[in-house]
Formats: C-alpha cells, sequence, structure tokens
C-alpha cells in the first residue's frame, strides 16, 4: 500500500502467518474515521436545519389563522413571478400546527393541508362574500391598456378560453352575457337569437339602461342569469373600445356582487361591430384577472337550413350524401344538365337527343 518495502517474493506469496500488515491497519482507520466524520456532519446538518427552521418561524409575520377564515392559494406548478391572481378563496377548516393547515375551497373540493408559507390573507370572510379581489393590486385605466395592447399584443391571466360549441348549450351553473345598443332592439345577429329566447325586453327597459353600463334579466325556470352590456346608443352604430371597456368593468362588479364565477359569452363586439376580438379578449383578461371568475368563449354557429343555402350538393345529386342537414351544401331537387347527362359517352360519341348550331 505505499507505507513499506516489500519484497517480490512477498506480493507473490505473502507474509507469514501471525504478522500484521500495515495497509491493512491504514485502510481499516481511515474507513473508521471516515464514518466518524459522516455521522457527526449528518448530525450538525439536522442541528442547524432545525435552528434555521424555527428562527424563520418565528419571525415569520401575519401569521395566526382560526378556523372560519378564508383565504386564497397560489396555484401550483406556475413561477411565482408569473402569478398576479391567488386561487381561492380557501377557508381554514382546522389548525394542525402552528404553521401547518387543513383548508378547502369555499366553492367546494377536497380538503388539503398545507404549509403557512402557501397562504395569504383574503380581503374578506364568509359573512361578505361578495369582497373576492385582493386589495393590493393596482386596476389598469383604459387609457394604460390601450397604451400597453392596442397593438394586437396578446395577453393571457388564465381567464378566457375558447370552445367549439353552441353558446346556448352550456350549462345551467354558467351566465350568459352579450353587447346590445341602449335601444334594445336586437334585430340582427346573436342579439337577436337573445332576444327571441329570453324575450322581457320591458324588463330591460325599466331597468333605464346607459352606455357603458349592464343590464340584466332575473334568473329564467332553469335559474340562468343573462346579463346584457349596453356598448352603444344606437343599433346601427359601431362601439368603441372605451364603452367596451366600461361595460366590461360593470359586468365584472355584477358577476362579483351575486357570486358568479363561471361565464358563457360570444366573441363580443366582433361580429356586425367589428371590433378586434384579440383586443377586446385581453381586455377580459385583465380586467377579470384577480377575481377568479372564468370566462367560456362559445365560436359555435348552429348549422342554418339548407335551403338558406346557395351552393348545390355535388354528393346529394347522385343520392350519396351522408350528412343531411348538417351538409354545407344546399339539398333541393335539381334537374341534371346536359353535361352530366352525357357523362357516358366516350369521346368522339354524340347524343342523339343534342344537337349543336353555329
Amino acid at each position: 500500500m505505499g507505507r513499506e518495502l516489500r519484497l517480490p517474493c512477498d506480493l507473490k506469496f505473502g507474509c507469514p502467518p501471525g504478522e500484521d500488515l500495515a495497509g491493512e491497519d491504514y485502510v481499516t482507520t481511515l474507513r473508521r474515521k471516515m464514518d466518524d466524520i459522516h455521522d457527526r456532519v449528518r448530525v450538525n446538518i439536522q442541528v442547524a436545519s432545525d435552528r434555521m427552521k424555527e428562527a424563520y418561524d418565528v419571525r415569520a409575520e401575519g401569521g395566526g389563522y382560526q378556523a372560519g377564515d378564508v383565504n386564497p392559494q397560489r396555484r401550483r406548478g406556475l413561477s411565482p413571478k408569473l402569478q398576479n391572481s391567488w386561487e381561492g378563496p380557501y377557508e381554514i377548516l382546522a389548525l394542525i400546527s402552528d404553521i401547518i393547515y387543513r383548508i378547502k375551497k369555499s366553492s367546494g373540493g377536497k380538503p388539503r393541508v398545507v404549509h403557512f408559507n402557501r397562504l395569504t390573507p383574503f380581503a374578506g370572510n364568509n359573512h361578505d362574500a361578495s369582497v373576492r379581489t385582493m386589495t393590493a393590486p393596482t386596476e389598469m385605466s383604459f387609457e394604460e391598456f390601450m397604451s400597453e395592447y392596442s397593438t394586437n399584443r396578446k395577453v393571457r391571466y388564465g381567464v378566457t378560453s375558447e370552445e367549439q360549441r353552441d353558446l346556448f348549450q352550456v350549462p345551467n351553473e354558467f351566465a350568459l352575457a352579450h353587447c346590445v345598443a341602449q335601444d334594445l332592439k336586437m334585430s340582427r345577429g346573436i342579439a337577436a337569437t337573445f332576444k327571441q329566447r329570453f324575450g322581457r325586453v320591458d324588463e330591460l327597459r325599466d331597468q333605464k339602461p346607459e352606455v357603458g353600463e349592464v343590464v340584466q334579466l332575473g334568473e329564467d325556470k332553469t335559474g340562468r342569469n343573462i346579463l346584457y352590456l349596453i356598448t352603444k346608443e344606437l343599433s346601427y352604430q359601431q362601439p368603441t373600445y372605451q364603452d367596451v371597456w366600461a361595460s366590461l368593468v360593470d359586468l365584472r362588479d355584477a358577476l362579483l356582487s351575486q357570486n358568479i364565477t363561471k361565464l358563457a359569452i360570444p366573441k363580443l363586439a366582433c361580429g356586425l361591430d367589428g371590433l378586434n376580438w384579440r383586443v377586446i379578449r385581453s381586455m377580459l383578461e385583465v380586467i377579470f384577472r384577480f377575481t377568479g371568475i372564468k370566462i367560456l368563449v362559445c365560436t359555435f354557429s348552429p348549422a342554418k337550413p339548407t335551403t338558406d343555402k346557395t351552393v348545390d350538393c355535388y354528393f346529394y345529386r347522385r343520392s350519396s350524401c351522408k350528412k343531411g342537414d348538417l351538409c354545407g351544401y344546399r339539398h333541393d331537387t335539381m334537374v341534371p344538365t346536359h353535361s352530366e347527362t352525357d357523362m357516358s359517352l366516350r369521346r368522339g360519341q354524340c347524343d342523339e337527343n343534342y344537337t349543336q348550331t353555329t
């Protein structure tokens, strides 16, 4: 082992019996000392860790949650730097220790056990459930929004989601909202569909709507809330982004006051009104980002009757169309053209019933 001189015969045949080898003693002693050092280091690390954790918990501020308090919680899997809003509110069910709590979401869900560091005070309590926003964030003004997002810059805070589905087939837990004019004529577009389905226009007029506000129909037979955003004075006019912004702010306040957390809408002010959907969606993300309200944007339009279509269906004329009323082409009874009757003729042949003049 490099500790003493050895002869070649000693290396080949070994040492005589009864003689100790200095090399083996050295390795054994070194291994014993390394194990002892390792054990001491592990003990010191554990002692230092306990001391640091105890000092951190003692200096922690804002503690002392009680059962029944409401607290939002950070979203897992997303960096805190990218989280401008909290999940919640969560209700404190029990105090397990000084820093461990059992919580449950106020809107329902399974209880969870979390550390004190993952909680923050909520601006409200169970007796004041209408208050759902944190007091710290400052609200962006319309001018600030337009200066930052009017150039089609996309902003997403997880508020909106788009799906190809019928707006009127969403579950009843979703409130519905769309844009109308102050005159409440609702004669075109999806506004006419709302008027036909829900009616009660006189009830809306009694609320004396103003541009930039929201009027609402009470719950219908299914328990659904219907909200109307007043974005312009007359039906033939085009709304401005500022009026749409004011209507969305009023919509947010109306939903919060009624504790509504799910909203289904079409693409607001982007059909006949002609505004840019990317800007409108950014408005929704910015205005609703601290509320916990989820907005479902429905982009599906039910198929129109085939009698309103102008292009003939190629497969229907040959009795092979399998789409029926969902087909995008017309299914009228048509007389075959001459070119179709001559499809079986070969080149150079002539139809007896067809003559050509020059």
